[in-house]
């Protein structure tokens, strides 16, 4: 019952990283394409368009991290850490940089949480208050420490084969 439920979750978390990530590139090329026909063809721009890119930018960038994290599809130091004959000593070398990475984003997720509800800043064109901007920043961080946490055992313990 908890497993089917975790797994659930799991299922829901990855369709929400890869809905936001579609919507979101979407939304930049329609925004961006539309700006350039109305820009060049009726010579009259969005003023909003750059705005609403960056910060859909920021979310799709969030989002993609975690997504890439699930996928397996970010740099890792494999060169480094697949070096050591002992499988004990990769797998504490594993654990080193993994602890490293998590907690440095704990630590942003902490500080961009705080900045995010401290935004009372306006945006300039649309007057919208900057913290709906950047909240992306703290749910993209925290989506990233959920898929470190899921794929712990794949990374770390599995002892993953190195690319010769």
């Amino acid at each position: 019952m908890v497993k089917k439920i975790f797994n659930d979750l799991d299922k829901l978390i990855s369709w929400i990283e890869n809905i936001v990530c579609v919507l979101t590139l979407v939304g930049i090329v329609s925004i961006a394409t539309a700006g350039v026909i109305a820009r060049y063809v009726f010579k009259a721009g969005f003023f909003w368009a750059d705005e609403v890119n960056q910060a859909l930018l920021v979310a799709m960038a969030m989002f993609g991290s975690a997504r890439a994290v699930r996928m397996n599809g970010h740099t890792e130091f494999t060169t480094i850490s697949s070096k050591p004959k002992s499988k004990k000593v990769r797998i504490a070398f594993r654990t080193i940089i993994m602890v490293i990475t998590m907690a440095l984003l704990v630590f942003l997720l902490i500080n961009l949480s705080e900045y995010a509800a401290s935004g009372t800043m306006l945006s300039t064109v649309l007057k919208i208050p900057r913290m709906y901007y950047y909240m992306s920043m703290p749910i993209g961080i925290a989506l990233c420490l959920y898929e470190y946490v899921r794929a712990f055992k794949r990374k770390v313990i599995d002892d993953p084969v190195t690319e010769e």
